[in-house]
C-alpha cells in the first residue's frame, strides 16, 4: 500500500493542502519545512488518516473536531481508493461525495493487511529519537545477540529493562527461598497471625456481658457530666454576651428616642453646608478675577490693530524654503563640474587603450562600446575554460579506477577458487544450541548429588528433633496417627472442660463461704434478738396441750393417766396440775416473744430459706462437679486410645501438635531426598546421553573422538562447539568472498560506465568551447592561455565603459540641468512675491526671499498669540460667569429641598440635617456592631436577653459559673479517663468482634495468597514466553538478517565495517561483531561508538523491514528526522539505503532541515520527490 495524495483538508494549521506523491522506480519523498511549518502534523495525519483521529486529538486549534477532516488517495497493487477520515465515534471515512463508506473502517482491511496503529508506529516509524534509543540499547544488550535483533527487528523498545523488570516482579512474588521482601511469604505471616489470634480470641459470655456493661455504665456517666458542661458553658456564652452588648443596646434605644424627634428634619445632601460656605467665597473670588480679565483683554486687541503681515511671501514658504535646500545643492555642483570632466577625459583614454590592446582600430566611444561581448559569452567562455581541466582529469581518474578494480576483482576470483566446499555442521550446532539450552549438565549431577547429601542430612536433623522420640522413618511414616484437627478438637475440649471444672469448683467453694455466712448471721439474730423460733413454740404449745390433757383426765373425768402418755414429762406425770402452770405461762411467754420480735423473727426465717436454697444450689454444683471430672477421665481414656497405634507415647496436645508438625516436616524432607535421588538419575542418564550424542555428530563429521572418550561432558561440548565455530567460521569467510567478488563485478561495471561517461563528457566540452569561441568573436584555434588573457582585456573595456556613461550622462550632464533649472525657478518666483529683486543673481535673490519669509512668520506668529490670548479671555470670563451661575444654582436648590428662604433658615436647616444624619450613622455602627458581637441573635433576641439585666449581677454569675465549669471539666477528665480504661478491657478481650476480625484476616490472607500465586504465574510465563519469542527469532532471523544488516552497515559506515559477524567467547557466549575490511579487526558492539550504534541500529530496522516486505504486504516507511546527528558522509550513505528501502516500499522523509535536502539531491539526484510544508517553500522546491 502507498499513498498517491495525502490532503490535509481541515487539520491542525492546515486549511486545505494537498501533497502529491507519484510512484517512481524508487518510491523516496522528502517533506520539507521549517520550524512551525507543519511537520509533525503531517506526520500525525498519516497515522490518524490510517487508523482514526484520537478521541482528544490537539490538532482542533483552528479546526473544531466536529469538521476535522483528512484525505487520500491509497493504491495497492493495481487497485486505488480515495478516502476522507473525519472526526467521530462512527462511520468515520467518507468517499469523495462526502457520505459514509460502505463497510466502514473495514474498507481499509485489504490496504492495510491487518496492521493497527501500535504496529505501524514501532514497525514503519521511526525518528531520530527511537533511533538513539534504539542505538543504547545495543550498547546496553552487548552479547545478548537475541535481545538485539528482537529489538531492532520488531521496533520494541526496552526489551532489556522489561525481561529484567519481569523478573524482579515475579522474585518479588515468589521464589524457592524464603525472604521477608517476597509478598507470598508475607501474605503466609498474615495468615498464620489470623489463625494465631482467631485461636486466642475466646472469651466466655458473662465476663462479655460484664465488661460490656460496665464500659455501658462509664459511657453514660459521662454523656451526662458532658450534658451539665454544655448547658453550663451556653449559659457562660449568654452571660457573656449580654455583657459584651448591654451598653450598645441601651444606646441604640436613646438614638432611637433622639431620632424620633428629628424626624421632621429634611434630609440634605452630606456636603450641603460646605456647598454653602464655598459658593459664598468663591461668587466673591471670581468677581475679581473678571475685572481683572477684561482690562487685560482690552490690552491684547490694541496689540492685534498694530500687526502686519505679508500674505504673498507666506503662501510661497515652502517653494522658498526647498530654494535654501537648491541653492546649497547647486553651489556644490558648481564647485565639482571641473573633476568630473576630468574624469570623463581619463576614462576615454582608458577605453581606447583597452581596444588597442585588442587590435580594434575605431576610436569613437560610442561605436567602441557597441563592440563589447555580452556578459553572458564571457561567463560561458569563462566556465567552459574552468571545466577543462576537471573533464581530462576525471578520464583519466575514471581510467585508473576502471584498471584497479579489475585487478581486485581477479585476485578474489583466485582467491575464491582456491577454498574447498564446507561441511554442514547445522546437526551439530542443533545439537550444541539443545544442550547449552538445557543448561550446565555435568553441574546438573553435581546439584543433584549434593541436594540427596543435604536431604539425608536434613532427614536425620529432623528425626533426630522428634518429641517423643521415633528412631525409624519407616515406622514414622507407616504408624496412623490422628490428624491435627483431632488433636486439636481434643485440647479444645479438655481446655474447655478443665475451665469449667476450675470455675466450678470456684462456685462452690464461694457457695460454700456464703452458706457458712448466712449460717452465722442466723445463729448471731437467734441469740442477739431472743427471737422465738416457730419450732419453740410449737414445741412449748405441745407441752402445754399435753399437760392440760393429763389434768382433765385425772381431775375432771378421773380416768386413769397412763404410763406412756409422755415420754419427756421428766415425773411431770407425778403431778400434772403443778406442770401445767409453768407450761402455760412459758406457752404464753413465748408467743409474746414472738409478737414483740416479729421483724427479728421474719429476718430469721428469711435466713432460713436463704441457707436452704444454698444447700440446694450446693448439692447441685457439687453433682456437676462429679460429672466433669468423669468427663475429663474419659477425654484422658480417648487421648490415649487415638495413640494406640502410634509409634510413640502421646505428651500433653499442644505438644503433639507441635510433634505432628515437627512429623510433617520430617515426612517432607523424606520426599524431597527421595526427588532428588530421582533427579540425579535422571541428570545422569541426561548428560550421558547428550555426551554420546555429540561423540556421535564429532565422528560423522569425520573429528578423531578416542582422546575425548574418557572426558566429561563439559569437555565434550567444546570440542564440539570449537569445531562448529571453525566449520562456519570457514563458511562464513566463504560466503563472504562471495558477496565481494559479486560486488567487485559491479564495481567494474559500473567504473567502465563512469570512464565511458566521463569521455563523453569531455568531447561535449569541446564541442561547446569552440562555439562559445565564436560567439564572443575569438578564433576557434586561439590558445586557452590567451583566451584568458583576451576576456580579461574585455573586462576591463566593460568598466571603463561603464565609467564613461556614467560620467557624462549621470553626472556632467545632470549638473548643467540642475544650474539651469535652479536660475528659472528663483526668476518665476520673485516675479510673484518680490519684484524689486527682478535682475539680481539667483543666489542673492534666494537670501533676500529668505529673509522676507522670516520677518513675515514673525509677525504672523504675534498675531496667533495675541489672538489666541483673546480667546483664551475671553473664554475664561465667560467660564467664571457661567460658574457663578451654577453656584447660585445650586444653593437655590438646597434652599428648596430644605422648604426654606433665606441663607440664615438654610444654615440652621443644614444643621438639623447633620445632627441627624450623624445619630442615624451612629445608630447603624451600632446594629453592626450589634450583629458582630451577638452570636449570630437578632436585635430583638439581644434585647430581650438585656431586658431587666444588673450588669452586677451577670459579673457575681460569671464569676461562679467559671468555678461550676471547672468543677465540671475535671469531672468530665476523670469520667472520660474510666470510659476510656472501660472501653480498653472491652476491646482487649476482642470488644465482640475480635474473632470476626480475625477471621476476616484469616479470609484476606488466603485470597491475597490465592491472588499473588495467579500474579506470579502470569508474570513468569510473561517472561518464559517473551525469552521464548527472542530465541526463536534469533534461531529463525540470525543468518539472513545479520547478512542482510551487515551489507546495509557497510553502506552506511561508508565502507568503515564491511560486514556483520557472530562470536564467541571464552564462555561460548555469542556476541556480536563489525568486521574491518580486509581481513581487519573485529570490533565488539561495546566498542562502537554512540553514533555507529545508532547506524548499526537502522542497519537492523531497514534489514527487518524487508524481510516483513518479503512476506506481507507493503506499507509506507515514515522517517522523522533520522540524520540531524549525522555527519554529512553518513547522511548521504543513510539516504542511499532509504533508496533502496523505496525500490520495495513508499518511504516519506519529513525534516526541518535545508541541508539534509541537499545532501539527499545531491545523491540521489532526480530519484527523490521534494514536497515543501510552507507555501513559501514551493517555488524553490
Amino acid at each position: 500500500m502507498r499513498l498517491r495524495r495525502l490532503d490535509l483538508l481541515r487539520y491542525g494549521h492546515f486549511t486545505d493542502r494537498s501533497f502529491d506523491l507519484p510512484s517512481g522506480d524508487r518510491d523516496l519523498h522528502i517533506v520539507f519545512g521549517p520550524n512551525e511549518a507543519g511537520k509533525s502534523t503531517a506526520l500525525t495525519a498519516i497515522e490518524d488518516l490510517l487508523f482514526g483521529i484520537p478521541m482528544k486529538s490537539p490538532h482542533n486549534f483552528l479546526h473544531d473536531y466536529a469538521s476535522m477532516r483528512i484525505g487520500a488517495v491509497l493504491e495497492t497493487g493495481g487497485d486505488a481508493l480515495e478516502l476522507v477520515r473525519r472526526k467521530g465515534n462512527k462511520d468515520t471515512l467518507l468517499g469523495p461525495d462526502g457520505a459514509p463508506l460502505a463497510g466502514g473502517d473495514g474498507a481499509l482491511d485489504p490496504y492495510l493487511a491487518g496492521a493497527d496503529r501500535a504496529f505501524f508506529e514501532r514497525m514503519f516509524s521511526l525518528d531520530h529519537i527511537r533511533l538513539q534509543a534504539g542505538g543504547r540499547e545495543i550498547l546496553d544488550a552487548r552479547d545478548d545477540v537475541g535481545q538485539m535483533l528482537f529489538a531492532a527487528g520488531a521496533g520494541i523498545a526496552g526489551l532489556r529493562e522489561r525481561l529484567g523488570e519481569l523478573e524482579e516482579e515475579a522474585a518479588g512474588l515468589w521464589g524457592k527461598r524464603r525472604a521477608g521482601h517476597r509478598k507470598f511469604y508475607q501474605a503466609s505471616d498474615r495468615l498464620d497471625a489470623a489463625r494465631a489470634a482467631l485461636r486466642e480470641e475466646t472469651l466466655t459470655a458473662a465476663r462479655w456481658q460484664e465488661l460490656k456493661r460496665t464500659f455501658e455504665e462509664a459511657d453514660a456517666a459521662y454523656e451526662t457530666i458532658d450534658t451539665a458542661f454544655r448547658e453550663t458553658s451556653a449559659e457562660r456564652n449568654r452571660l457573656n454576651r449580654v455583657r459584651r452588648v448591654l451598653r450598645d443596646v441601651r444606646r441604640r434605644q436613646e438614638l432611637d428616642t433622639e431620632l424620633a424627634g428629628l424626624e421632621d428634619a429634611p434630609l440634605l445632601p452630606q456636603d450641603a453646608g460646605e456647598t454653602v460656605a464655598a459658593a459664598e467665597r468663591e461668587d466673591a473670588t471670581a468677581a475679581a478675577r473678571i475685572a481683572t480679565l477684561r482690562e487685560q483683554l482690552r490690552q491684547a486687541e490694541e496689540t492685534l490693530e498694530g500687526l502686519a503681515i505679508d500674505d504673498r511671501v507666506l503662501a510661497r514658504a515652502d517653494d522658498i524654503r526647498q530654494l535654501h535646500e537648491r541653492r546649497i545643492e547647486v553651489r556644490r555642483e558648481k564647485a565639482d563640474l571641473p573633476k568630473r570632466e576630468a574624469e570623463l577625459a581619463h576614462a576615454l583614454d582608458a577605453l581606447r587603450a583597452a581596444a588597442g590592446e585588442l587590435g580594434w582600430s575605431e576610436t569613437d566611444p560610442e561605436a567602441l562600446i557597441a563592440r563589447i561581448p555580452s556578459r553572458t559569452g564571457i561567463a560561458a567562455v569563462r566556465e567552459l575554460l574552468t571545466q577543462k581541466g576537471e573533464r581530462e582529469a576525471d578520464v583519466a581518474n575514471r581510467t585508473r579506477a576502471l584498471r584497479e578494480a579489475r585487478v581486485e576483482r581477479d585476485g578474489l576470483r583466485e582467491r575464491f577458487e582456491g577454498m574447498g566446499a564446507p561441511a554442514d555442521v547445522s546437526r551439530l550446532a542443533l545439537l550444541v544450541r539443545t544442550i547449552r539450552e538445557q543448561g550446565d549438565l555435568d553441574g546438573h549431577v553435581r546439584g543433584a548429588e549434593k541436594a540427596v547429601r543435604d536431604g539425608e542430612a536434613l532427614v536425620r536433623r529432623r528425626l533426630s528433633a522428634l518429641t517423643p522420640a521415633v528412631a525409624d522413618e519407616g515406622a514414622l511414616a507407616e504408624a496412623p496417627v490422628p490428624s491435627r484437627a483431632t488433636v486439636r478438637d481434643h485440647r479444645d475440649r479438655t481446655h474447655a472442660l478443665t475451665q469449667t471444672l476450675r470455675d466450678t469448683r470456684r462456685e462452690i467453694a464461694s457457695a460454700e463461704r456464703e452458706r457458712d455466712a448466712a449460717q452465722a448471721a442466723f445463729e448471731r439474730t437467734l441469740h442477739d434478738e431472743q427471737v422465738v423460733t416457730p419450732e419453740d413454740l410449737a414445741e412449748a404449745r405441745a407441752r402445754r396441750d399435753t399437760l392440760w390433757a393429763l389434768v382433765k383426765r385425772k381431775h375432771v373425768t378421773g380416768e386413769p393417766v397412763p404410763e406412756e402418755a409422755d415420754p419427756n414429762s421428766d415425773g411431770d406425770m407425778d403431778d400434772p396440775a403443778a406442770a401445767f402452770e409453768p407450761a402455760l405461762a412459758r406457752a404464753d411467754d413465748l408467743a409474746d416473744r414472738r409478737f414483740d420480735h416479729a421483724e427479728a423473727a421474719g429476718r430469721l426465717a428469711e435466713t432460713k430459706r436463704t441457707i436452704e436454697a444454698q444447700d440446694t444450689a450446693l448439692e447441685q454444683l457439687r453433682a456437676s462437679e462429679a460429672e466433669l471430672a468423669d468427663e475429663l477421665d474419659r477425654l484422658s481414656a480417648d487421648w490415649a486410645a487415638l495413640w494406640e497405634a502410634a509409634p510413640a507415647d502421646p505428651l500433653a496436645a499442644d505438644a503433639m501438635l507441635d510433634w505432628l508438625e515437627a512429623r510433617k516436616a520430617v515426612l517432607e524432607a523424606v520426599a524431597e531426598r527421595d526427588a532428588a535421588a530421582r533427579a540425579l538419575e535422571a541428570a545422569r542418564d541426561e548428560a550421558g546421553t547428550a555426551r554420546q550424542a555429540l561423540l556421535g555428530e564429532l565422528a560423522a563429521l569425520g573429528v578423531e573422538t578416542g582422546a575425548l572418550e574418557n572426558d566429561g561432558l563439559s569437555l565434550v561440548l567444546e570440542r564440539a562447539a570449537q569445531e562448529q565455530r571453525d566449520r562456519e567460521a570457514e563458511a562464513a569467510r566463504k560466503a563472504a568472498l562471495e558477496e565481494e567478488i559479486r560486488k567487485a563485478d559491479g564495481a567494474v561495471a559500473r567504473h567502465e560506465r563512469d570512464l565511458e561517461e566521463a569521455a563523453g563528457a569531455l568531447e561535449a566540452w569541446r564541442e561547446r568551447w569552440t562555439a562559445a569561441l565564436g560567439e564572443i568573436g575569438l578564433a576557434p584555434d586561439t590558445a586557452p592561455e590567451a583566451v584568458g588573457a583576451q576576456i580579461d582585456t574585455v573586462d576591463d573595456m566593460r568598466e571603463a565603459a561603464k565609467d564613461v556613461r556614467t560620467l557624462k550622462h549621470d553626472r556632467i550632464d545632470k549638473i548643467r540641468r540642475d544650474l539651469a533649472d535652479f536660475e528659472t525657478v528663483v526668476g518665476e518666483l520673485v516675479a510673484d512675491v518680490a519684484e524689486n529683486l527682478a535682475g539680481e543673481p539667483a543666489e542673492e535673490a534666494v537670501l533676500a526671499l529668505e529673509k522676507r519669509l522670516a520677518d513675515a512668520e514673525l509677525a504672523r506668529e504675534k498675531h496667533e498669540s495675541a489672538s489666541g490670548n483673546r480667546k483664551a479671555l475671553a473664554g475664561e470670563i465667560s467660564k467664571l460667569e457661567d460658574d457663578r451661575r451654577e453656584r447660585a444654582a445650586a444653593v437655590d436648590r438646597l434652599k428648596q429641598a430644605a422648604g426654606v428662604e433665606t441663607a440664615e433658615a438654610l444654615k440652621d436647616a443644614i444643621a438639623r440635617s447633620e445632627l441627624k444624619r450623624k445619630r442615624g450613622d451612629e445608630r447603624q455602627e451600632l446594629v453592626d456592631r450589634l450583629h458582630a458581637e451577638g452570636d449570630g441573635k437578632s436585635l430583638e433576641e439581644l434585647e430581650r436577653e438585656c431586658e431587666g439585666i444588673a450588669i452586677d449581677e451577670v459579673v457575681a454569675r460569671d464569676a461562679s459559673i467559671e468555678t461550676e465549669l471547672a468543677d465540671l471539666r475535671a469531672r468530665q477528665s476523670e469520667a472520660a479517663e474510666e470510659r476510656s480504661r472501660a472501653r480498653d478491657a472491652f476491646q482487649a478481650v476482642g470488644g465482640g468482634d475480635a474473632a470476626a476480625q480475625a477471621a476476616a484476616n484469616r479470609q484476606e490472607a488466603l485470597a491475597e495468597l490465592g491472588d499473588i500465586a495467579e500474579r506470579y504465574v502470569r508474570v513468569k510465563t510473561s517472561a518464559l514466553l517473551l525469552e521464548w519469542a527472542i530465541d526463536r527469532y534469533r534461531r529463525e532471523k540470525q543468518a539472513p538478517l545479520l547478512k542482510r544488516a551487515g551489507a546495509l552497515f557497510q553502506t552506511m559506515t561508508g565502507g568503515s565495517f564491511s560486514g556483520l559477524e557472530v562470536a564467541f567467547d571464552d564462555q561460548d557466549s555469542a556476541h556480536l561483531t563489525g568486521m574491518r575490511p580486509g581481513g581487519g579487526e573485529a570490533v565488539p558492539v561495546s566498542g562502537m561508538s554512540t553514533g555507529t550504534a545508532d547506524q548499526l541500529y537502522l542497519a537492523l530496522r531497514i534489514a527487518a523491514i524487508e524481510d516483513y516486505l518479503d512476506r506481507a504486504e507493503a506499507l509506507p516507511f515514515v522517517a522523522d528526522d533520522l540524520f540531524i546527528n549525522f555527519d554529512d558522509d553518513r547522511a548521504a550513505a543513510g539516504f542511499r539505503l532509504l533508496a533502496e528501502l523505496a525500490g520495495k516500499t513508499q518511504v516519506l522523509f519529513f525534516t526541518h532541515h535545508r541541508h539534509l535536502v541537499d545532501i539527499a539531491r545531491a545523491t540521489l539526484g532526480g530519484a527523490v520527490n521534494l514536497i515543501a510544508l510552507h507555501e513559501d517553500e514551493s517555488a524553490g522546491a
